[in-house]
């Protein structure tokens, strides 16, 4: 039974995923929700009035809506999406942004850099569309923040900054300056605010016109 108010639809969750110790996909019921890939959603507890936005992870045709989440101890969101079962509700509000991967650009070549689970738009554009010419570049603390890497296959490169593993020791912007990047490319930017200031500089240094470099500010 779907609830209706405010513009947030209630549903029931089908799933959580833990990938982590800190972070899991909460699956919920698709609610006839429509979006597009790189769209975000408000999410909360259903009955609680704080909600935050997730990008969503899953792929438009999806009988489902998922949700990449970090558990953050004194979160007032976060943590109570960790701690949910099969069978409890939650209200969803939107889609909202703007962050999308329109036709026109589909089959140029993409660079995708995200930081934590920043990667979650990524996630939903690569299940989402067929026959991608894309490079993931993911940053992450640790080696087992890759979350569920090998869904992206040759396309996903890891950078670890604070432990030994993945593909490459340091941050996503120390990768990038090693990089020559086709001016045919379109670059999205999704994660930390700090990274993408510093790599949406470089990429324009590296040649990329502003208009092909599309961010995403998580935090």
């Amino acid at each position: 039974m779907l609830t209706t108010t405010k513009k947030r639809t209630v549903c029931k969750v089908l799933e959580i995923r833990k990938l982590t110790a800190e972070t899991s996909v909460v699956r919920m019921e698709r609610i006839g929700l429509n979006f597009d890939p790189g769209q975000y959603i408000r999410v909360g507890v259903a009955g609680d009035p704080e909600i935050r936005d997730y990008s969503v992870y899953s792929g438009s045709n999806a009988d489902h809506l998922e949700v990449l989440v970090r558990r953050v101890e004194d979160g007032l969101v976060s943590k109570q999406l960790c701690d949910l079962s099969e069978g409890d509700e939650v209200s969803v509000g939107g889609p909202y942004g703007h962050f999308k991967l329109i036709e026109e650009i589909r089959r140029k070549p993409l660079l995708l850099i995200a930081t934590g689970t920043g990667i979650s738009p990524f996630h939903s554009f690569v299940e989402s569309y067929e026959g991608l010419n894309i490079k993931l570049i993911h940053g992450t603390a640790r080696v087992d923040e890759a979350y569920e890497s090998d869904f992206y296959g040759e396309s996903y490169f890891h950078c670890v900054s604070r432990e030994e593993g993945g593909d490459f020791k340091g941050r996503v912007t120390d990768y990038l300056q090693t990089l020559d990047i086709d001016p045919d490319t379109n670059a999205f930017l999704c994660g930390n605010c700090d990274m993408i200031y510093e790599a949406f500089d470089m990429l324009q240094d590296k040649g990329l016109p502003t208009a092909q470099i599309h961010t995403e500010v998580y935090f």
